[in-house]
């Protein structure tokens, strides 16, 4: 682990480069817990890895050494990380190991990038790699849309269905906070809108927790690997038509958590209706997707 630091040190040295705390860069320090990572996504033959904010490379070299046939779509928003990328993966970027965009992977906070969706779809396609996984050590402020977004139906902009799944399985390193937020059960403090929607539309776990010596500079919080299997639709209980409108109402019932069903709807909830006197967070996921297609009708 701590071989690895003065190396990356010296890396962003010579590229003019230092962490950037508004954009959330801790860096990857530890090549094992990078391999561990990569093995977790299984790159290899068919397969065509996501890897959104690459940094400086350590998961990446990591993906593409994983397994020979490894492909990966890579999305930095950071310029100058870009060009160190670009420059220290310019091999596995010649052969078409490698694919580099730089931008942003998200269209703000509520939908993809299409132009990133459209290359992901593009390469999976041609190169035959129907299985896609995203595979990222996610900074906090990108983490949240991301995981949600990959929840809900593709862009119309992107020129693929909306019901097809960008990726069937996401493994992302998160701050620990997150990742008990998005497994949230009812009744707890975890649960919110987030883990509702995930419930209905992935099947998630904690595959391990890691502290901050794995990361430089390191955070101030802990941090776990989740996997996520997101659901095709076809099998999940959220209709493709009715997951942007279900997500916006279960964020109207927690942005009031502490009142009851019936102060947040009222007519539309009369007090007689047993739901009534509940809250928000004492309800499953099945029972907010019911009391939504009440409410639409």
């Amino acid at each position: 682990m701590t071989a690895r630091l003065p190396q990356l040190k010296q890396l962003l040295e010579a590229h003019g480069l230092r962490p950037r705390k508004r954009l959330g860069q801790n860096f990857l320090v530890d090549p094992n817990f990078a391999r561990a990572v990569a093995a977790a996504a299984a790159p290899g033959e068919g397969t065509l890895v996501l890897e959104v904010g690459p940094g400086a490379g350590a998961l990446t070299e990591a993906l593409l050494t994983a397994d020979p046939d490894a492909r990966v779509l890579a999305v930095e928003l950071d310029g100058g990380l870009a060009r160190l990328l670009r420059q220290e993966f310019a091999t596995a970027i010649e052969t078409g190991a490698l694919t580099l965009i730089e931008g942003d992977a998200l269209d703000g906070k509520h939908a993809l990038n299409p132009e990133f969706v459209a290359a992901a779809l593009r390469i999976s396609r041609e190169e035959r790699r129907p299985r896609r996984v995203l595979c990222a050590n996610l900074p906090y402020n990108a983490a949240t849309p991301l995981l949600a977004n990959l929840a809900l139906p593709l862009p119309a902009s992107a020129g693929a269905p909306v019901e097809e799944r960008l990726v069937e399985k996401a493994i992302a390193t998160v701050q620990l906070e997150l990742a008990e937020r998005l497994l949230g059960a009812p009744g707890g403090a975890d649960y919110g809108p987030l883990a509702a929607l995930l419930a209905l539309r992935a099947r998630g776990r904690i595959l391990r927790k890691v502290g901050p010596e794995v990361f430089w500079p390191r955070p101030q919080v802990h941090s776990a690997v989740v996997e996520l299997e997101y659901l095709p639709w076809a099998s999940s209980r959220l209709h493709v038509d009715r997951a942007l409108a279900f997500q916006a109402f279960v964020q109207r019932l927690f942005q009031q958590r502490r009142k009851t069903l019936h102060a947040i709807l009222k007519h539309a909830l009369p007090a007689a209706d047993p739901r009534a006197p509940k809250r928000a967070e004492d309800m499953t996921p099945g029972e907010l997707l019911a009391l939504f297609e009440s409410q639409a009708g």
